[in-house]
């Protein structure tokens, strides 16, 4: 519209156009998922919490401690499926640390239930529900993030190879002098006699016992 037409009053002609109207979502959205009984997403959402309560039990982890929220999906690169969220209601670091490896179990479980299950579940994601966030640790400092891990301890030196003198260890012969194994022998055989006098009656005409010589 010129100028000239705007003096005389004349109003443009424009192209009727809704209020409301958005251009189609490019991206996947999420919407609460009320289900009614019966369709095959209120059977899905069935499927997917028995496969949560199967990896919690069969993995030792309190069933109180994470849940999941079931949200219907629509995208326009797929067909509408259902987003499963992890809610995780127990500060517990290794939660966490295994995430990728609960994600693994859980998508095995569910296909077990159902082996189409890739073709409507759409993802995961986590969320923190805690009831109490105390526990949970601050930021470390900006640069720990980046920083070269310390490495692990060296173990423990090891022992000397020389011992204190007046220590023996294992089984060690010590060399003895026949003098002193002759003084041994003669003991032992003396003892031998006295124990055989002393249980014999009258005596006997046996001289005493020597040992041989060396």
């Amino acid at each position: 519209m010129g100028m000239f037409d705007l003096l005389r009053g004349r109003k443009a002609e424009t192209t009727a156009r809704p209020r409301n109207s958005r251009p189609p979502p490019a991206s996947t959205q999420f919407e609460a998922s009320q289900l009614s009984p019966g369709s095959a997403n209120s059977v899905r959402k069935d499927l997917l919490k028995v496969a949560l309560r199967d990896m919690l039990m069969r993995n030792g982890i309190p069933q109180a401690w994470v849940s999941a929220d079931m949200l219907r999906t629509s995208s326009p690169r797929r067909e509408p499926g259902l987003h499963v969220r992890f809610l995780v209601r127990r500060w517990e670091p290794r939660l966490m640390l295994h995430g990728p490896a609960l994600e693994r179990e859980f998508t095995h479980r569910l296909m077990m239930l159902d082996p189409q299950a890739a073709d409507w579940l759409m993802g995961f994601s986590w969320q923190f529900a805690l009831e109490d966030a105390s526990a949970c640790p601050s930021l470390p400092h900006p640069g720990s993030w980046t920083a070269p891990q310390a490495a692990p301890q060296q173990a423990a030196s090891q022992a000397p190879a020389t011992k204190p003198g007046d220590i023996i260890e294992g089984p060690v012969t010590i060399p003895r002098s026949p003098d002193s194994v002759r003084a041994e022998l003669e003991q032992m055989l003396s003892v031998r006699d006295e124990d055989h006098k002393r249980h014999t009656k009258g005596g006997d005409h046996f001289a005493p016992t020597r040992p041989a010589t060396l």
